[in-house]
């Protein structure tokens, strides 16, 4: 079935049903109404929803869509979905806070006891002007310190999604997809994934710095007792900076950050890493990796031995083991092979000047050039 909600301030003539003339008042009286039932899509009219928690009756064993009825033109200041939500598709909303001097951690956010939600083609933003971050001076950004999304319970999948002049941009916990997405302008790390994830086909663009965080393009954090595992990390485009090159809040920006492992079945493979700090692609205490066909440069087209794709002990002191670091183009490879440990570095290629090898790095065009051999 599909079931209709009005925005804030919407007045119905009559008793309110889910049809289009008679539309529910809120998601929430939608699902407390018992009428919605997994596979049912609510259309939300066009308008603004104000800070929504999704909490009640919401859990599902086939998914049910909450999408806008027009292009994105269902507007909330932040979603935020709690006790047990279970089976949830958004799908083609607009997310940014109306007053963006609000404390808001996260835009969009699921706590550990959800599971299985999808958030597919949202715009999410740290206010409504944020396509204009380049204009920003520091101060502004430190006002706006809105994380994107923040899915915390298993299973879950965000693709095609956009965000846009944010701090953190996409966390999911184990168990989860990150397909891609686009995260333009961020002031923190741009994806985190974990266990049994996969991120693939995203493009993270222009870090600013205006703090103390070390800032990423991805990281995935594990320990030695909870060692991250199955991390899938395949063909996502990272460009540090693609705004005018004397801007005072350019980041230095670490690639591929894996530095607190344990991280077993690792697979990094079709990345192009564009970047700064000594960190391209780096993996501190990998128990089977393949690191394989990745690309990794410098930002500002140096002639340099950073950034690198390296392979390191883990910080205990426990060496890698398993590892294949085969068929890349990097700045430098870092790293020791190993009979005993069975760690193989093969047919990598050492970048000398960025513009001697590829067609056009100030345009970022990184195909090969027939000259480089590549």
């Amino acid at each position: 079935e599909t079931y209709y909600v009005a925005p804030l301030d919407a007045v119905v003539a009559g008793t309110p049903d889910g049809t289009e003339g008679l539309p529910f008042l809120s998601i929430d009286k939608a699902f407390a109404s018992g009428k919605v039932k997994g596979g049912d899509t609510l259309l939300l009219k066009d308008g603004a929803y104000g800070e929504v928690t999704i909490k009640t009756n919401a859990a599902f064993d086939v998914p049910v869509i909450i999408m806008s009825q027009n292009a994105k033109a269902a507007h909330f200041d932040s979603i935020l979905l709690s006790l047990g939500t279970r089976n949830l598709i958004l799908r083609n909303l607009s997310v940014w806070p109306r007053n963006p001097m609000k404390g808001l951690n996260y835009l969009v956010r699921a706590y550990s006891t959800t599971s299985d939600i999808t958030v597919d083609g949202l715009d999410v933003r740290s206010e409504e002007g944020a396509a204009e971050y380049m204009k920003w001076n520091a101060e502004k950004w430190n006002a706006r310190k809105f994380s994107g999304i923040l899915l915390e319970g298993p299973r879950n999948l965000v693709i095609r999604s956009k965000l846009t002049g944010i701090y953190h941009g996409i966390i999911v916990n184990n168990d989860s997809q990150l397909i891609n997405n686009v995260v333009d302008g961020y002031n923190g790390d741009g994806l985190r994934a974990s266990s049994r994830s996969t991120v693939r086909g995203n493009r993270i663009f222009n870090c600013v710095k205006t703090d103390g965080n070390h800032d990423d393009g991805f990281q995935s954090i594990g320990s030695v007792v909870a060692p991250v595992t199955d991390l899938v990390i395949d063909s996502n485009v990272i460009i540090e900076w693609m705004g005018a090159p004397d801007h005072p809040l350019r980041c230095e920006l670490q690639g591929i950050g894996l530095f607190d492992g344990f991280y077993d079945n690792l697979n990094i493979v079709n990345n192009l890493v564009v970047v700064g700090a000594f960190h391209g692609i780096s993996v501190y205490g990998a128990r089977g990796a393949k690191i394989t066909n990745n690309t990794v440069v410098h930002s500002k087209g140096y002639t340099l031995t950073n950034p690198y794709i390296a392979v390191f002990n883990h910080k205990n002191g426990a060496p890698s083991t398993d590892v294949l670091v085969a068929n890349n183009v990097a700045m430098r490879v870092v790293g020791t092979a190993s009979a005993t440990d069975r760690v193989v570095f093969r047919n990598n290629s050492v970048i000398g000047t960025p513009s001697l090898v590829f067609e056009n790095p100030a345009a970022f065009d990184y195909r090969p050039k027939a000259s480089s051999g590549f």
